[in-house]
């Protein structure tokens, strides 16, 4: 990931590039400030997630929670996202209907919005790059009470309702660079857009959460709250068994992962009590083949493992291949301040 792993030699061209990807980036958010871009709205009520930073702040967990309050008191969500990594992404496609999980592979949909599909029943998801193409699709076939739009803090040319940014506490701002030296998208000055802050794995920022909210604090006045991902289960990728996480305590555990922050993942099964006996990583929506199942299992036996996990966002890429013997590891978000985040979310709709 750029900005966390990068070449000593590469440095200068790279600071070079992020200074030329600075000034564009301050030339857009001026556009729309003076209104020379302009946004579209859609006919209902719009709830954008997003970042400041390239990927690994908890996106797809923060929507799949939002979505489920938003299911539970009857409001008719659906989720528009872009579908980053599928083969055309240009595309408008329906994900899921709700109805029966994700009706197309990740080749088409995405690995994370066919991974939220399948986890949330009665909520339909659309893709595509033009996220106002995609909402209006999205209202014209389900009708919804509510718009979440997933990754949508820079998609400035959709209007929104409120506009929640997600802050890893674990690795809030990395080097404080922009993109492609570090792995800001935009300064922190851009917080001002924000009408609520979560900072994830707020469990993970120890002693320095409260300078972390200070320096928030400096470019927002907005709410800010805290989230932690916690364990639900673990479930048979083949049978669809799932088992308490429990069963991984004491286990010998052979884990890989392809996602922004692998190693985020690997801690969490020693703490669950998993003994990790070996872990292979893999880039960011990493599109698996069968010689790299091969190579897992063969490092599963070679370390004597009694079970191979992955994370729920890799199971999705795994759908179509043999997949006996391993496990996904499920977690759901968790706010602190669970009553005055479900409050906000449902006074703004």
């Amino acid at each position: 990931m750029y900005g966390r792993r990068r070449s000593v030699l590469l440095e200068p061209l790279l600071t070079f590039l992020s200074l030329i990807y600075g000034v564009v980036v301050l030339l857009r958010d001026a556009a729309y400030r003076l209104r020379l871009f302009r946004a579209r709205g859609l006919p209902v009520k719009v709830v954008s997630v997003g970042n400041i930073t390239l990927g690994g702040t908890g996106k797809s967990p923060t929507v799949v929670n939002i979505a489920s309050l938003f299911r539970s008191r009857g409001k008719r969500p659906v989720i528009v996202s872009r579908g980053y990594g599928r083969k055309d992404e240009k595309a408008v496609e329906v994900v899921s209907d709700g109805s029966s999980g994700a009706v197309l592979g990740p080749d088409r949909a995405g690995d994370e919005p066919a991974m939220m599909a399948a986890r949330l029943r009665g909520v339909p998801v659309v893709v595509g790059s033009d996220r106002y193409r995609a909402g209006m699709l999205a209202v014209e076939r389900f009708h919804p009470g509510v718009v979440i739009l997933d990754d949508g803090f820079q998609h400035r040319r959709l209007e929104r309702d409120l506009n929640i940014v997600l802050i890893d506490a674990s690795d809030p701002f990395g080097n404080a660079k922009l993109f492609p030296a570090g792995i800001l998208r935009e300064p922190p000055a851009a917080l001002r857009r924000a009408d609520a802050i979560l900072i994830t794995r707020a469990d993970t920022g120890g002693a320095s959460l409260d300078e972390l909210q200070r320096s928030i604090g400096r470019h927002t006045g907005a709410p800010i709250m805290k989230a932690r991902y916690v364990p639900a289960d673990v479930v048979d990728l083949t049978t669809g068994e799932a088992r308490p996480h429990t069963a991984l305590r004491g286990s010998r555990v052979f884990a890989f992962a392809g996602i922004a922050r692998p190693e985020s993942f690997f801690s969490l099964l020693r703490a669950l009590g998993a003994l990790v006996v070996a872990v292979r990583e893999y880039t960011d929506h990493y599109q698996y083949t069968r010689s790299d199942l091969a190579g897992i299992f063969s490092g599963a036996v070679e370390n004597n493992a009694v079970m191979i996990v992955t994370t729920e966002k890799d199971a999705i890429r795994l759908r179509n291949m043999a997949r006996e013997g391993i496990w996904a590891l499920r977690v759901e978000l968790e706010v602190q301040e669970k009553e005055a985040w479900e409050a906000m979310l449902l006074e703004r709709i």
